[in-house]
């Protein structure tokens, strides 16, 4: 996966204002955190927002600052939801040769053979907590539901990962699922029934 490239330069001041003063000027305030002290930057908005879509945990990024280069993750964000816009970003510095732990996102993709015999399909989790090598890290794990059946499920622990990928997340924990619709209506349907038998019982007694 190819590494994606953002120029930063240094942030001279600190502080609240000098936080809006930078956004005003088109400006994110960031800090990479890693091996060393914490190194404060000014990342262009413009340049973020056609680099990056949308923000992933799973993307190795290179930061150029001057003749300094830094490969990063993003580890956490601040955004303004009225104005849609990124505030702050915290990025860690990794290590090549280093394992990593991050989250990859989970990709579930087909029409599973019980939805289309009227099941309901179920995809819990959307994320997977995995740790490898900066050069086996995959921008996402692809999961094919096409044969899940109804009442079928798929765990964390059957999913088939990248080589040199260790999966962190519980193998208990369920990716996807198909519950049956009709047995679901049939369950409401006899629970609406005892409800109604017991209200008759209570007015009898009264």
């Amino acid at each position: 996966m190819a590494d994606k490239v953002l120029h930063v330069e240094a942030r001279g001041g600190k502080g609240s204002a000098e936080s809006r003063r930078s956004r005003a000027e088109g400006l994110i305030p960031a800090v990479v955190y890693g091996h060393s002290e914490p190194k404060h930057i000014l990342v262009n908005r413009r340049e973020f927002k056609t680099v990056f879509k949308h923000i992933t945990e799973s993307e190795i990024i290179t930061l150029k600052l001057g003749k300094e280069e830094v490969q990063v993750l993003v580890k956490d964000y601040q955004s303004d939801i009225v104005r849609g816009e990124l505030m702050h970003l915290d990025f860690f510095e990794i290590e090549k040769g280093k394992s990593l732990k991050t989250r990859v996102p989970l990709h579930v993709h087909g029409t599973p053979i019980g939805v289309r015999e009227g099941g309901i399909l179920e995809a819990p989790l959307h994320e997977l907590d995995i740790e490898c090598l900066p050069k086996d890290l995959p921008s996402s794990i692809e999961v094919d539901i096409s044969n899940l059946g109804a009442t079928s499920a798929i765990h964390v622990r059957e999913l088939e990962v990248p080589e040199g990928v260790h999966v962190l997340t519980n193998g208990d924990q369920v990716v996807a699922a198909v519950t049956h619709a009709k047995a679901e209506v049939t369950e409401e349907a006899e629970e609406g029934e005892e409800g109604a038998a017991e209200a008759e019982e209570e007015e009898s007694e009264e």
